[in-house]
């Protein structure tokens, strides 16, 4: 059960998020030109299900060492150095990744001090901007995930 959590955890969500998407547009396209009325919260439905679907496509990449990677110059150096070069631009991603949980954190601190309504929706900001500094914690996970697998492995090959 873990092992299926773990494989299909951020596809799963982004799937849901991206039919959030795909169907909020659509029923404000035909709430529009069918009914000539909208929708006010199916435009913020859709805004917020494509942020939270890039940021989990984020972890995914994370996760499965999909990201763009310039290996060209990477490729053609000797193991130690390759090793060297994947692992100092990771623990330079990491170290970004950690800053902005940290930064996304307290702005989302900040959010419980005041009360902000979405206007579409009426939904409190501070919960739906939890979810960033969560994707950031996540993508800090699956970057130390593939770095146990590797150890795991007796560190064979690249940690790509």
């Amino acid at each position: 059960m873990l092992s299926r959590l773990d494989r299909y955890f951020e596809e799963v969500l982004c799937t849901f998020f991206l039919c959030v998407v795909v169907g909020s547009v659509l029923m404000q396209v035909v709430l529009r030109f069918v009914f000539h009325s909208a929708a006010a919260w199916a435009e913020e439905t859709a805004v917020y299900g494509m942020i939270f679907a890039v940021y989990l496509g984020a972890t995914m990449g994370v996760r499965d060492r999909a990201h763009i990677r310039i290996t060209l110059l990477v490729s053609r150096l000797p193991r130690p150095l390759k090793v060297a070069c994947i692992v100092l631009a990771d623990a330079l991603w990491t170290a970004f990744v950690i800053f902005m949980v940290v930064q996304t954190t307290a702005y989302t601190r900040l959010l419980f001090e005041v009360t902000y309504q979405t206007p579409g929706l009426g939904i409190e900001q501070r919960w739906i901007q939890m979810l960033i500094p969560c994707a950031f914690a996540l993508m800090l996970f699956r970057i130390g995930q593939v770095y146990w697998r590797w150890g795991n492995d007796g560190f064979r090959g690249l940690p790509l």
